[in-house]
């Protein structure tokens, strides 16, 4: 059976384009203009996927999806923002207000199609078995909140902790599958973690991903000799974070 997705976009421009070119995909495809409209939409048929332009007369999408996650009705509902204005901080706003995503416009018709099924398997096929336990070690609150929201939206168990100490504590306690590590952290830096994490037995199979935004400082050549297994430039792209 074909997924349903709701198109919110008062241009009707970019709702035609969107909706003609998921319809062609096979999508069954529901339109509204505006906040009000998308609201009668919901109130007889609850779509898999709803591609919400932030952009709306009257109320905003991101109002319009706060509402939607706070009703337990609709809560479940995945919700890609749809942006023209991709300032930096577009992002956070829209995993604050509860999107799952966001797709920039002008929409890219060649991608829009693989983006769509990629949001719609992460709703549908995430099992259980693929969960993971991640452990955020970073210092600045706003990135801790931001990979928090992306990696619980994909279904992962997140623990966070700002420092080195306070990670191999919880290490001990509770131990992940994955360490997504801030190389720029007071104290013992992220480098140094690594290296004392993949030197002891019980910690040297755990996949540890660098973070970092100082890529002269630290580069990647360096957190891979440290024993990193990935290495991840900030600002975080969120789609590869999520994947």
């Amino acid at each position: 059976m074909s997924a349903t997705i709701l198109v919110v976009d008062d241009n009707p421009t970019n709702l035609k384009l969107a909706s003609d070119v998921l319809e062609f995909e096979g999508y069954n495809i529901l339109k509204a203009v505006d906040a009000e409209e998308a609201q009668v939409v919901l109130a007889t048929t609850l779509p898999d996927l709803i591609l919400m332009d932030i952009a709306l007369p009257g109320m905003d999408g991101l109002t319009l999806t706060r509402k939607l996650k706070a009703e337990e009705r609709t809560r479940g509902i995945r919700i890609v923002a749809l942006t023209a204005f991709a300032m930096k901080g577009d992002d956070q706003k829209a995993f604050d207000a509860g999107c799952d995503g966001y797709i920039t416009k002008p929409i890219d018709t060649r991608k829009l199609p693989d983006q769509v099924a990629g949001y719609l398997a992460r709703a549908s096929g995430q099992s259980r078995g693929s969960r993971m336990k991640v452990l955020v070690i970073e210092d600045h609150a706003a990135d801790i909140k931001l990979s928090n929201l992306v990696l619980s939206t994909a279904l992962h168990e997140v623990a966070a902790v700002e420092a080195a100490e306070q990670a191999l504590a919880a290490i001990k306690e509770d131990r992940p599958q994955l360490i997504l590590l801030d190389l720029d952290m007071p104290s013992v830096d992220g480098l140094a973690l690594a290296r004392k994490l993949k030197a002891e037995p019980d910690t040297r199979d755990i996949c540890v991903v660098a973070v970092t935004f100082y890529p002269e400082q630290y580069p990647k050549d360096a957190a891979l000799a440290a024993g990193c297994d990935a290495y991840l430039l900030k600002p975080i792209d969120t789609c590869e974070l999520s994947d």
